[in-house]
């Protein structure tokens, strides 16, 4: 039987693919790629905020429910909230460092003024507003090689990745890792999502890493509540530490943060509700929501 992938055809898109691939190879499946593009793949020089939801997943998940592919592989942090109908979250293998990296000769401290930070992030871009006023933010698309090669012709003095991007394509080059309070990451980042028919999950069961999935659905749970979408000033992390889910959420207007944090034994969607009733009450306390 071959299963038929569909997916972005970006490099690290592509070695999200591979992860998958290598999986069902070994179990006997054959392969099939199937490359799409997307509305964000169209329209790559504008902020992503600006292009709206579901940008870099929609066009991929209507190959699978026209019948053109078997199954879809995304960067999970690039998900809306709900999957249409028909779609099931098959899998998520084990999660790569969500934290986002400043790549630079200089850690954010060092760097003097009026430095220019390139990210086509909203949230990366207000939390940085935030934590250094006087630095100037710069609108930055592309893939990964895209922004390196910018940043290294020097059109940027430093730019915000994310680390799981540059740990899956084996890039070195000097970054400096962002706390988690100050920056806390995109929900979702550092995971891949496989998704399908539901008549898959026996096939991804083994693909599927129990703690990254519960850290997944528990971040999503607080996007839900607090709003917005995957290209909104908010960050959300979860990790599971002894089954216990340590969760922190930060949401900047460019101007002030509020972050919370949770600690709990409860569900994945328990604590992600509680995290995000709590950011909404921090939200409202600092004027950032009616």
């Amino acid at each position: 039987m071959k299963i038929r992938i569909a997916a972005r055809g970006s490099k690290l898109s592509l070695k999200q693919v591979e992860i998958v691939t290598t999986y069902l190879q070994a179990k006997g499946y054959e392969t099939e790629f199937i490359e799409i593009k997307t509305r964000a793949d169209l329209f790559g020089n504008k902020p992503l905020h600006e292009i709206g939801k579901g940008v870099f997943e929609k066009e991929v998940n209507e190959a699978v429910l026209q019948g053109r592919a078997d199954i879809a592989v995304h960067s999970m942090k690039d998900m809306s909230s709900e999957l249409p109908p028909g779609l099931e979250l098959l899998a998520t293998p084990k999660r790569e460092n969500p934290v986002d990296v400043l790549v630079s000769e200089l850690n954010l401290e060092e760097l003097p003024e009026k430095s220019r930070i390139g990210t086509g992030s909203l949230r990366r871009a207000n939390f940085l507003k935030v934590v250094r006023p006087d630095l100037v933010v710069e609108n930055l698309r592309g893939n990964v090689d895209t922004r390196l090669r910018k940043y290294r012709d020097h059109e940027y003095d430093g730019i915000i990745l994310a680390e799981a991007g540059l740990r899956r394509l084996g890039v070195d080059v000097k970054r400096f890792p962002l706390d988690v309070e100050g920056f806390t990451p995109e929900p979702n980042q550092g995971i891949i999502a496989v998704v399908g028919s539901p008549k898959f999950l026996d096939l991804f069961q083994d693909l599927n890493d129990v703690g990254t999935m519960k850290e997944a659905l528990a971040e999503k749970e607080t996007v839900k509540v607090v709003g917005g979408g995957c290209h909104s000033p908010l960050g959300v992390l979860f990790r599971l530490e002894d089954d216990v889910l340590q969760g922190i959420a930060s949401y900047s207007n460019g101007v002030k943060r509020v972050t919370v944090k949770l600690s709990t034994r409860e569900s994945p969607q328990i604590a992600g509700n509680q995290l995000g009733k709590a950011l909404v009450k921090a939200m409202k306390g600092e004027g950032l929501i009616p």
